[in-house]
Order: C-alpha cells, then structure tokens, then sequence
C-alpha cells in the first residue's frame, strides 16, 4: 500500500535570522553612537573608518552604519563604540581630511610643528594616520600628539553704507542751502542780470 507523500514544512519561526540569533539589549546598544568599523573581508577599505550607528535591525541582526553619505549594514561583530575624547587631548573621532599640528613627538621630533591631513583612525593601534603636510609620508600617531586646526572664520567684506538716512540729510540740506543762495541772488536782480546791459548799450553796429 502506497501512503501519500506529505511536503515538510519548514520551521520559519525555528529558521529566521531573529530566531537563530535573537537581538539583545547589548547588540542594540550601539544606535546613536559613533563607531568604528573593523573585520571587513569584501569591503576592507572601511575598515577603521568611523560613523554613526543609526539603527538596528532585528529582522537581520545588522546596524545601519552612515559614514559620510554611505549608509551600510554590518553585523555587532563589525562594529565597536568609537573612543571618546580624553581631558586634555583631542578627540578620538576626528573626522578624515581634518587639519591637524603635530606636537610633542621625541621619536620624530622634526615632524614637531609641522601640519598634517587625517586619513583614518586605526582601533586596533590606537593612533591616526597622519598624512604630513608637504609631503607623500603617512605617520602613525597618538591622539595627543594631534591638535586640530580650525579653518580660520571668513569676515565679510565691509562695504560703506552709500546712500544713509545720515548722508540723505546731509544731502537734503545743502540743496536747501544752494536753493535758498539762488532765490537770495535773484531777488537783487528781479530782470535778469543782462537786462540792464541790453537796455542802455545802443543800437548794435550793423
């Protein structure tokens, strides 16, 4: 006797990602903050670059990462808090192409004063490459061996003010002061300044 074939189904609830590794409060605990990504395989140039954690998905066990205008999903294993600023040294989350001076440095002390471009922040060294200013050479260094430079703030061109409330006034009283020399001038002379010379001069030669 032949029984019917009965299809097996699935356990979707046994074989979904979420079930398999269910989100905790420990993998979620990175949304909102600033981290650095590291153990890429298929896209290592992200490695040790920094972003911000903007969600979780439960769905798939993945954060969505921003860095720069790029938005990506990696697992908590990827992804770690990014350091914080220390008293008296400088941000551990300087983004890549700031300015910064390099200081303090024994080893490399003609590097001292000299200015530098970021390129990334390594986690796993605890230093900035450094790119140095004026030249091809990368340098590995410290947080607080690096002080940021700002750019300088731009002033606005001054331009004079041509046609002022002040100046209008100046303006409207020297017209009134000319108009009233004028009204001033010809009432010495009601006919004209040439009249009287026409009048007694005779006839013209002909």
């Amino acid at each position: 006797k032949l029984w019917p074939r009965v299809a097996r189904v699935p356990d979707t609830a046994a074989s979904s990602p979420t079930a398999r590794h269910p989100a905790s409060r420990a993998d979620m605990a990175l949304v909102g903050e600033r981290v650095v990504v590291s153990g890429l395989l298929r896209r290592p140039e992200l490695n040790s670059q920094v972003g911000e954690a903007t969600s979780f998905d439960e769905a798939n066990g993945r954060y969505t990462v921003r860095i720069g205008t790029e938005q990506i999903a990696l697992r908590p294993m990827n992804v770690e808090r990014a350091p914080f600023r220390s008293s008296g040294a400088p941000a551990e989350t300087l983004e890549p192409h700031a300015k910064v001076r390099i200081h303090g440095l024994s080893a490399r002390a003609e590097l001292n004063s000299c200015g530098g471009t970021i390129l990334c922040w390594h986690a796993d060294k605890g230093r900035y490459g450094v790119q140095v200013e004026g030249s091809l050479e990368t340098v590995l260094l410290r947080p607080t061996n690096l002080e940021e430079v700002k750019p300088p703030r731009v002033r606005e061109k001054w331009a004079p003010e041509w046609r002022s409330a002040e100046a209008d006034a100046i303006i409207e009283n020297k017209e009134r002061e000319l108009l009233a020399a004028e009204a001033a001038e010809a009432a010495k002379h009601p006919f004209g300044a040439g009249f009287g010379a026409a009048a007694g001069g005779g006839a013209a030669a002909v």
